[in-house]
């Protein structure tokens, strides 16, 4: 069970969305009156610029997810609320929330856990709510951590979903470049599998972690601001079945991320009381 926990974890801040050959169609719900005439591969290609040089940002995350075990006759309700703080070189991380799940009990109650993390040169602190305590873990953890972390910055998101943007509809409010993919079946495995396979290898110690795909089907919806070309919202909803060595799950995931603070986050610090209540692990 933890190790899918986990799974789900990396899988859901690893995947993202990007930006062919023409330009924004005005959406059709509301009046747009700044239009832009940049294509589908400019706005990417600026897109990708603006990520890759980017060197802080806050993210907001709603994410909900319905998991379904069948070797444990099982199925897990998943609501989780994270706002997210990262700096990107040298990486530093905050991030506090809650998560919400529901089936775990034998009566049906919801369980409710809050979480906080810091990862910085100091290590990386971890309170979970259940135990009310601050735990330190050892300097290789943080070293997987960070690995599996750096999976989380626009550039590596909008990165392996160049090979997509023929697929991708292309529209325009007077703020946002707006981009959606709906797609399903197995020309996107590729797409979930390269991300989660590098990151989920930065976390386990198994030399070899054999993970399989089958998409059922898989929605992004992306904003990328029109003056900055930082990516700001990205929506995903994904079905999909994942096999790691031999077991087996459903999932059905529907993760909101808004982006905000771009390069405002100088630095992130360690609660002295954090570290000096810390127990190590």
């Amino acid at each position: 069970m933890k190790k899918w926990t986990m799974l789900l974890s990396v899988a859901t801040l690893s995947l993202g969305l990007a930006a062919c050959n023409e330009t924004a169609t005005p959406v059709q719900e509301k009046e747009v009156t700044e239009t832009s005439k940049l294509t589908l591969q400019e706005v990417y290609d600026k897109s990708m610029k603006a990520s890759e040089e980017l060197k802080s940002v806050k993210g907001t995350i709603d994410m909900k997810q319905t998991m379904s075990i069948p070797s444990e006759e099982m199925t897990l309700d998943i609501k989780s609320v994270m706002d997210m703080e990262y700096i990107i070189e040298p990486m530093q991380m905050h991030q506090k929330g809650t998560t919400t799940m529901m089936g775990v009990s034998e009566g049906g109650e919801s369980q409710v856990t809050e979480m906080e993390t810091y990862i910085t040169e100091d290590g990386m602190y971890v309170f979970e709510g259940t135990t009310a305590q601050w735990m330190k873990f050892p300097q290789e953890m943080v070293d997987q951590m960070m690995g599996a972390t750096n999976q989380t910055d626009p550039a590596t998101q909008l990165q392996p979903l160049q090979e997509y943007l023929e697929q991708v509809e292309f529209e325009q409010d007077d703020e946002n470049y707006i981009l959606t993919l709906e797609g399903s079946g197995e020309e996107f495995t590729s797409l979930v599998k390269d991300q989660v396979d590098e990151a989920l290898q930065s976390l386990t110690t198994e030399e070899n972690v054999n993970l399989d795909f089958t998409i059922h089907s898989v929605d992004y919806l992306v904003h990328i601001d029109k003056e900055s070309f930082q990516t700001n919202k990205l929506d995903m909803v994904i079905d999909m079945d994942m096999t790691m060595n031999g077991e087996m799950i459903n999932l059905n995931m529907n993760a909101k991320t808004d982006f905000s603070k771009f390069n405002e986050i100088d630095k992130i610090v360690v609660p002295q009381e954090v570290i000096d209540g810390a127990t190590a692990i």
